[in-house]
């Protein structure tokens, strides 16, 4: 379909997030686990413009083109949001964040506005990154919020002390941590694997997604065993198969009740995101309406539709 279109850049986003909570949205979506993760009535996907994923409403034929990179890192901020309230010991919160670039920022954000009782954030910056590490918009919302800031190079430094930990990218060479606090919720966002020892230290290891498990078993978080006390715990014996392969539940299981997620307060829980290539529906759609409420984004008339972006798509997408 041709004619005018609402375009949204990264930071039009990044302005509507502010006032859409996304993780009952997605707590929704996980207890579910439908395989139209993020299906709202009345809207659907369009045609990809290049690097814009397009929310079409059905009816009316209103188009919104979104960022598709942001768009993904929104949602795996959100679920880190969701992983630290379903997991992390009850108490102050002292969070690190690995990474640098929107993927960072968005964690930052999210983490913010919603992982209660946040004290303190640090942020290890990606060697070689010339931007800003830290924006000012971001810098502004942790002031406001009364959550202090840190800014390192080096990555003990930034998850020294820290019981929630979120990963969006990291350099191979320097990946190294000898130690992370006892009851710390690590949050593997990359995609890709951490360093082994990260993931053998782990107590436990939970999952988003459980329907990915299966394009995951080249990961080493899939191919770890289990350690004994992790085997003999009692709430292994619901999913024998799972857990086989070194993975104690994922966050759908953990928000239904049917696990009981941390059972002890000093184990280090590792979170792999499997989704992270996603493309959410139901978040576009938060983000469209607070896009029109706020009036961001610019109308922009197109001709034939781009070819879709090769990212590899996964079933929130479908």
């Amino acid at each position: 379909m041709d004619g005018p279109m609402l375009r949204l850049s990264a930071d039009d986003l990044c302005t509507a997030i502010a006032g859409v909570d996304p993780v009952p949205v997605l707590a929704a979506e996980l207890m579910a686990a439908r395989g139209d993760a993020g299906a709202v009535s009345g809207v659907r996907w369009g045609e990809a413009r290049g690097e814009f994923a397009v929310l079409e409403d059905t009816a009316t034929g209103e188009r919104c083109a979104l960022p598709a990179v942001a768009l993904r890192a929104y949602r795996a901020a959100a679920l880190t949001a969701l992983a630290a309230r379903q997991l992390l010991a009850p108490g102050v919160v002292t969070a690190s964040v690995i990474g640098s670039g929107l993927a960072a920022q968005l964690q930052l954000m999210v983490i913010a506005r919603h992982v209660p009782d946040v004290s303190h954030v640090a942020v290890c910056a990606l060697t070689g990154d010339r931007g800003l590490p830290v924006s000012t918009r971001v810098v502004d919302q942790l002031d406001h919020a009364g959550i202090g800031l840190a800014v390192t190079t080096h990555v003990d430094e930034a998850v020294f002390g820290a019981n929630l930990v979120a990963v969006t990218g990291f350099d191979a060479d320097v990946m190294r941590i000898d130690h992370l606090a006892k009851g710390a919720v690590l949050v593997n966002a990359t995609g890709n694997d951490l360093p082994e020892h990260l993931v053998d230290g782990a107590n436990q290891v939970y999952v988003d997604d459980p329907a990915l498990l299966d394009s995951a078993g080249h990961r080493h978080f899939a191919r770890r065993r289990p350690s004994t006390e992790d085997t003999v715990c009692g709430a292994r014996r619901h999913d024998g198969a799972r857990r086989e392969r070194g993975i104690e539940s994922d966050l759908g299981t953990v928000l239904t009740g049917a696990h009981p997620g941390r059972t002890r307060l000093d184990h280090v829980l590792l979170v792999e995101l499997l989704g992270t290539t996603a493309l959410d529906l139901a978040l576009a759609s938060l983000v469209h309406r607070a896009a029109l409420v706020l009036g961001l984004g610019g109308f922009v008339t197109e001709g034939p539709a781009a070819p879709p972006s090769t990212t590899t798509a996964t079933r929130s997408e479908s």
